[in-house]
């Protein structure tokens, strides 16, 4: 079992800062889970997490992360968050790369990085 990077944990956090209502539940979570497995797909990263049985779930919805980004050295445009959630638990952080950059070169556990919330625009 792996360490969450300091790129992983700080999105997390700022993740779990959109969600006030369930933040320290969620950081609860964090502090017993363990990386099961993480894969730089090259247009981002996907990173398995897993809680154990013993920890609370919470009621939320099965994605969160819609506003937190982060600044990257080394990409353009930077990376964006999504944090999936299995019967209310943590379960994976996608990064993903916005526009059309490589993070294959990247090592992720590595990287000047700078977090920040900016919300998704709808087009109606």
């Amino acid at each position: 079992m792996t360490r969450f990077t300091e790129m992983e944990t700080a999105a997390l956090r700022a993740i779990f800062a959109e969600t006030p209502a369930i933040a320290l539940a969620l950081e609860s979570q964090l502090g017993r889970a363990v990386v099961t497995e993480r894969e730089n797909s090259g247009g981002g990263f996907f990173t398995d997490i897993d809680v154990p049985d013993n920890v609370s779930s919470v009621d939320c919805p099965k994605t969160l992360g819609n506003a937190t980004h982060a600044r990257i050295e080394g990409l353009e445009h930077g990376l964006g968050f999504v944090l999936f959630m299995r019967e209310g638990k943590l379960d994976m952080l996608e990064g993903f790369a916005w526009g059309v950059e490589n993070t294959a070169p990247l090592d992720l556990s590595n990287l000047s990085f700078e977090i920040y919330h900016e919300p998704i625009q709808q087009i109606d």
